[in-house]
């Protein structure tokens, strides 16, 4: 059987199409058909398995690591599998007796009287422990009394019988060490130390039939005969060593949270969405670890009837309809260009400083341009903290039904509230979304207080044509300490004015300062006095941008995982959120079911809420007066040992 399959790189080539060769017990694999062959492994010394949770990857472990193949549809892959799991049992039995003759011939191989161990046992019973502990501390965060009980008596049954089956191997372990220091007496005996010759035979050195497993050079180094000179070893692993300074895999990681913050741990080791991850020490990166579709479209026809009516808020989008970024980030995508306030806190004249805050507020609009897809709905409790070099910002899920979302900022100009708060409503080829919340602004030199909501945003083009997201309408603004106010008009979108922009800033005796133009997709401009300033232009957007949902290179930045984020974030934070990792990756199918397995938690643990008549208490911001104060609780608690202590486990 042969025929092309796709199979994992690594983290920068992904999956790549490769041609697969099966002969007799052999898999071998070439670039393409008809080239050299690239790498061949024994399926006789290999294990062979799928994965539920991917219907059309096959996993075949051969010792060193796996090779990890993926077919182009579920019938293709069974029928890979088939024949791998035939070749394999076709050739056991000449495996077996080669095997024994080289047994036979070195006594190290095979000592007679040794008891078999039953590994596998053990590793079947250990499994089954793990996915019960896992259950357990899913219902201890539910408080699902009934099944907490009945998995701690299923616990107490597999931890006796994995410890009576642990003694047992142990005792076959004390059996093998005194035959084994029989047989090396008996052998030394034999063959005196001054008159051995210490030779091998050189069917019993590791040879091209168990070490034959070559890699390109974008993946592994090879393994072969060429790593028995030294030189070339050592050249290769500095080599291997300066390509991967700086990282480390996730559980090398883990291992230093795992007793100061047990359910960050727990939730990351036993996630499938977190499994592959390598962490490195760099701040920012360049891309996303995977690239998608540019041609991807969202297909809404199969949800129109259930949308009709609804709060859209309310329905459950299929997770292909998300980018892999939470509201929470999004919120914070909104200070991409903070510097418009920092420049602002530095002018004498209010009405200019209010003209910077009236840009800024529109400037963050040109990030959703092509951004056709939705973030993820806030997790109730979830969090978000990013800090850079401009500003740090800390946001919060603080209500599930209706969601909303708040966000605070800082630096030494500025502070920055926001109040995400929106209602939805469905017109048949559009979705419009109306703000309810404010956004505040505190410009500290001079304590100017400012206020105002976000314009109405527009997904249009549900059915057909481009799907495009317009933001129009007209916003007000005031500075609360001067009395000086502002408009802006985003004019609706249309062939003749698309992303067109225009205002005015007035003083508190009603006098026009200056006049605002220009698009938020592009460039804004200020006139005083006749002479006109460009004091915005929109950032240049990233290589290959359309295989990365169109984002920003700021947006790059905000689910990015280094080190030092790993041990200091709080296992609330949208950064460890399972569904959105696997979307990341590239994991559809995984993707989807922990999209449903967080929903269920969430309605699960909103119930046990309401059936107990306990309302959410958001952790890191106060409610007063109708609105949403950020107490520096959280920046004050995360330099103590409390900070892991008391956080939720919510993913």
């Amino acid at each position: 059987m042969e025929g092309y399959l796709k199979k994992w790189v690594n983290f920068m080539y992904q999956w790549q199409n490769r041609y697969f060769i099966l002969h007799e017990d052999s898999l071998i694999y070439c670039q393409s058909k008809g080239t050299p062959k690239k790498g061949q492994v024994h399926l006789s010394i290999c294990s062979i398995r799928s994965v539920p949770k991917d219907p059309l990857r096959i996993v075949i472990n051969y010792g060193m690591s796996e090779m990890n193949l993926r077919a182009s549809s579920v019938q293709e892959k069974q029928k890979w599998l088939d024949a791998l799991l035939f070749a394999q049992q076709r050739f056991t039995s000449k495996s077996e007796n080669k095997i024994l003759v080289q047994r036979k011939k070195n006594p190290f191989y095979f000592i007679e009287g040794v008891p078999e161990l039953d590994l596998k046992r053990i590793h079947t019973t250990l499994t089954q422990f793990w996915v019960m502990q896992a259950q357990l501390e899913e219902q201890i965060s539910l408080n699902n009394t009934q099944r907490i009980s009945q998995l701690i008596q299923e616990l107490k049954h597999t931890t006796t019988s994995c410890a009576s089956q642990l003694d047992e191997e142990y005792n076959k372990l004390i059996q093998i060490s005194k035959k084994l220091q029989e047989k090396f007496r008996e052998i030394n005996d034999q063959n005196p130390p001054d008159h051995h010759d210490l030779q091998y035979d050189e069917e019993f050195l590791p040879t091209e039939q168990f070490m034959s497993f070559k890699m390109d050079e974008d993946e592994f180094y090879s393994i072969n005969h060429e790593l028995y000179d030294d030189r070339q070893l050592v050249r290769r692993l500095s080599s291997k060593k300066k390509s991967l300074a700086g990282v480390s895999s996730l559980y090398q990681l883990l291992e230093q949270i795992r007793i100061p913050q047990p359910i960050k741990y727990k939730n990351l080791i036993n996630n499938e969405a977190f499994k592959d991850m390598i962490i490195g020490i760099d701040e920012t990166r360049e891309q996303l670890p995977a690239f998608k579709d540019p041609n991807e479209s969202i297909k809404f026809v199969s949800l129109l009837k259930d949308m009709i009516g609804k709060d859209l808020t309310k329905i459950a989008f299929p997770v292909t309809f998300n980018e892999p970024l939470s509201m929470l980030q999004n919120l914070c995508e909104n200070l991409e260009y903070s510097e418009l306030l920092d420049q602002a806190d530095t002018f004498t004249n209010s009405c200019e400083r209010l003209a910077y805050v009236m840009v800024f507020a529109v400037a963050g609009l040109s990030a959703t341009i092509n951004r056709v897809k939705k973030p993820f709905n806030p997790i109730l409790g979830e969090t978000f903290e990013f800090t850079c070099d401009k500003f740090k910002y800390i946001s919060e899920q603080v209500s599930h039904h209706p969601p909303i979302s708040v966000g605070y900022a800082e630096n030494d100009h500025f502070e920055f509230l926001s109040d995400n708060n929106v209602t939805t409503s469905f017109w048949g080829k559009s979705i419009t979304v109306t703000p309810l919340g404010w956004v505040n602004i505190t410009l500290k030199k001079h304590q100017d207080q400012f206020a105002f909501q976000r314009c109405k945003s527009s997904f249009k083009n549900l059915i057909m044509g481009p799907q495009y997201l317009d933001h129009y309408g007209e916003m007000k603004f005031k500075n609360e300490i001067t009395g000086d106010t502002g408009t802006l008009k985003l004019i609706e979108g249309s062939s003749e004015a698309s992303y067109e922009l225009k205002g005015f800033v007035k003083d508190k005796q009603g006098i026009q300062y200056c006049t605002i133009q220009g698009k938020w997709n592009s460039e804004i401009s200020i006139s005083i006095g006749g002479i006109n300033k460009v004091i915005w232009v929109r950032n240049q957007l990233p290589l290959k941008c359309d295989q990365q949902y169109y984002f920003t290179r700021f947006a790059l930045q905000l689910n990015h995982l280094n080190r030092q984020l790993l041990k200091t974030l709080p296992p609330t934070d949208s950064r460890f959120r399972p569904d959105q990792r696997a979307l990341e990756n590239s994991n559809i199918d995984f993707a989807a079911i922990e999209k449903t397995r967080l929903e269920q938690k969430q309605r699960l643990a909103r119930k046990e809420l309401n059936e107990q008549k306990i309302d959410h208490i958001p952790r890191w911001f106060l409610q007063r007066n109708g609105k949403h104060t950020f107490g520096q609780e959280y920046w004050k608690l995360k330099e103590t040992s409390e900070f892991q202590i008391q956080a939720f486990d919510i993913f």
